[in-house]
Formats: C-alpha cells, sequence, structure tokens
C-alpha cells in the first residue's frame, strides 16, 4: 500500500520533532473520570470513528474485515469478520476502548491501532483529501503504520 498517515490527538513535538503526550494528558480510556469526563472523551472518540468512516467513504471502501483479532475476554467478533460501515464504527470503539485489539483491512485499505490513540490507516488510494474533512482535533499526516506487513515497508 503506498498511502500511509498517522492519526492521533496529539499536537505537541519534542524539539526532536517527535510527537509527545504531557504527563497530564490522558492516554488511556482507563484514565476516563480520571484525567478526561466521558463528555470530553467522547468528542476525540467520535473524532476517530469519523475519520476512519471518511477514510473508508473517501477512497469507496463498504466493508473491511477483522485481522490478528486479540482479546483476553471473550468477544463479540471473530478473525475475518467482514463489516460495514456502522460496525467499523462498533469495532473501532471496542479497540479505542482497550476491549481487544484488532486490525481492519480490505484489499485497498487497512486502519491500525496503536497504543495510547495513534492510529493509522493505509491505503493503495490516495485518501488526502478525504481525510482532510475529518475533525481539525486530530492530527492527521503521512506517515509510514508500523503494523504494516514487512513488504510494504
Amino acid at each position: 500500500m503506498e498511502h500511509s498517515w498517522r492519526i492521533t490527538k496529539y499536537w505537541q513535538r519534542k524539539p526532536e520533532g517527535y510527537l509527545w503526550s504531557p504527563p497530564e494528558e490522558w492516554t488511556d480510556f482507563s484514565d476516563v473520570g480520571k484525567r478526561v469526563s466521558i463528555e470530553d472523551y467522547l468528542v476525540v472518540e467520535d473524532a476517530y470513528l469519523d475519520a476512519i468512516r471518511r477514510f473508508c467513504v473517501g477512497i469507496g471502501v463498504e466493508s473491511l474485515r477483522i485481522q490478528s483479532l486479540s482479546s483476553y475476554d471473550p468477544c463479540q467478533y471473530h478473525e475475518g469478520q467482514q463489516l460495514d460501515l456502522d460496525e467499523i464504527e462498533q469495532v473501532a470503539r471496542g479497540v479505542l476502548r482497550i476491549a481487544f485489539w484488532c486490525k481492519l483491512v480490505c484489499e485497498i485499505a487497512e486502519v491500525h491501532f496503536g497504543y495510547d490513540y495513534y492510529m493509522y490507516v493505509v491505503s493503495s488510494v490516495d485518501a488526502s483529501a478525504a481525510l482532510a474533512q475529518a475533525d481539525p482535533l486530530l492530527n492527521i499526516e503521512p506517515f509510514l503504520s508500523p503494523y504494516l506487513p514487512e513488504k510494504y515497508e
């Protein structure tokens, strides 16, 4: 896949140029009620979900399938499960809330979830125009996903 972007809620950079979050920043769903209110959390979570939907719609993807599913607890989803756009949103919400982890993939696109609210979208189609319409709360920049198979690196 020739196009790859990193999507995150972080904007601050170290002098060396890499993104970072200050110590008081919330970085996990378990921070809800401690470092962030549920209302403020949902604003950010909804922005991520909207970015995924804009990415998919913008490049003509109507469904993705679950790949590399990992869960400590029983999960209602299964490896290879095909998801429509509404189901993609439900699964992405679960991953962002650390209920389980997976990639969402199809022939021309993938969505990867990293730690601390780093998310990556990759595709064989340029999605720049669609991602430019995402919530400006998010920092979206070209960046090679660390979750791509080595053949794409």
